[in-house]
């Protein structure tokens, strides 16, 4: 491994992509910081508002906005490079041989890529550790899941960069095919908002983001954990068949497709489960205690149709204010949308039913074109036959910070200017050449 780890990170290029990246976080991070701060001017003399003050939203998701475009564009050029420089130099072959087969080699470079680019890490962890230090509040463990769902990320980009390596024959090939796979997942998630681009509403399925925001709002989301572990073992299978040259092009094409096949069809049954658990502080992204139990309680299958277009900003707010909460009180909860099984632009042609939100609890149906989370609760424990149990959700009372003056001077430099610095220097003292003796 000393070889496989001096291949990884004795290249300038990785130090100047953490660098980068490091420069990316730290303006997101800045952003936010400034941001927060002039919302909490307000907040710290309005108490429902302070209430609002959410860091997990304010600070560590900015934050890790800048990452999560560095792991996209600039992790699958750190990682190839540790096997596609070997093709060059044509060493790779040599090096099977020495290991009596190409699977130690190619577990050895995923193991060195991912060392690689660990570094772009390290600036939101330092980040968000400075902006504790300061003295704001931070919980660790919706944090630590925040942080670990990026981390789940930069694992399966780095593996299929691996992989797109053991495909091809030089870095450009095997870089280019890497950022390709990782940037699919944007063009998946344009579909998300827009009825006009609704004819790739379906493989929403397969987006990156969209499993990776559980962990950004403090749940952990067994099926995104699920979803991203297989994606990620396909990505090593894939890796393994397409570095072996025992065997024929055609059998490597062949047991390539297998994989693809099977590994689909269980991430597809891994992504249909809703199945999650409430790690935010005070539990403030499921419903009161007593309405989850409730809702838990009840014996029925519970569906709900939505009538509304994919770009209705009112169709995010139940996604994200209602079925977000009811999927951990109640994960066998059928959620319908009509209106996305058409490729149709519907948008013009929105009829008497549009808006409508039908609920259905065993052979009762009750509907309302309410959007409010407590108004749909109340009407579907009164399709069940069931009062609504009392609403007093645990107190969360927002965590306000106003950091400005020489507080805000010294985040700022360590964000701009240190933390650059700093991977850049690691970078010189790895990478400078040492005299021959």
């Amino acid at each position: 491994m000393a070889r496989e780890l001096g291949i990884a990170l004795r290249a300038r290029v990785v130090w100047l992509v953490a660098a980068f990246a490091a420069l990316l976080v730290g303006h997101g991070f800045v952003l936010a910081l400034d941001i927060f701060t002039a919302s909490s001017r307000s907040a710290l003399s309005d108490i429902l508002q302070a209430k609002e003050m959410d860091p997990l939203a304010g600070i560590v998701r900015p934050t890790l906005g800048g990452v999560d475009l560095a792991i996209s564009l600039f992790a699958p050029v750190v990682a190839a490079r540790v096997l596609a420089v070997e093709k060059e130099r044509h060493t790779f072959g040599a090096l099977c041989l020495l290991e009596g087969s190409s699977t130690p080699v190619i577990l050895k470079k995923i193991c060195a890529a991912l060392t690689a680019t660990a570094p772009l890490l390290v600036a939101p962890i330092a980040s968000i550790l400075a902006y504790r230090l300061e003295g704001g509040h931070l919980d660790g463990i919706e944090t630590g899941l925040a942080i670990g769902g990026e981390a789940l990320h930069l694992l399966l980009v780095t593996v299929f960069s691996v992989a797109a390596a053991a495909w091809t024959r030089t870095l450009a090939q095997a870089a280019t095919l890497g950022i390709f796979l990782s940037l699919t997942s944007w063009a998946i998630d344009a579909a998300d908002g827009f009825a006009a681009l609704a004819w790739l509403g379906g493989a929403s399925a397969w987006s990156i983001e969209r499993k990776l925001e559980p962990f950004q709002r403090g749940i952990l989301s067994i099926g995104s954990v699920t979803w991203l572990g297989t994606a990620t073992l396909a990505g090593v299978a894939l890796a393994l068949i397409g570095a072996r040259f025992d065997i024929t092009r055609r059998r490597r094409l062949m047991l390539s497709l297998s994989t693809l096949i099977v590994s689909g069809l269980l991430a597809f049954v891994a992504g249909r489960s809703h199945r999650g658990f409430d790690w935010s502080e005070g539990r403030r992204a499921s419903f009161p205690p007593a309405v989850s139990g409730a809702l838990h309680a009840l014996p029925r299958p519970i569906t709900i149709a939505v009538y509304l277009d994919r770009d209705d900003s009112r169709r995010r707010q139940v996604e994200k204010d209602l079925l977000a909460k009811l999927w951990l009180a109640r994960s066998d909860v059928v959620v319908r949308t009509p209106l996305d099984d058409t490729s149709a632009v519907v948008e013009a042609s929105r009829d008497e039913g549009y808006g409508r939100i039908v609920i259905q609890v065993g052979t009762s149906t009750r509907q309302t074109r309410s959007t409010s989370r407590r108004e749909i609760t109340t009407l579907l424990f009164e399709t069940a036959g069931v009062a609504l149990p009392e609403w007093s959700p645990p107190v969360y009372p927002g965590f306000p910070r106003v950091v400005e003056g020489a507080r805000r001077t010294a985040l700022v430099v360590f964000a701009y200017l240190v933390l650059p610095t700093v991977l850049l220097a690691i970078g010189f003292l790895l990478t400078r050449r040492r005299p021959v003796r």
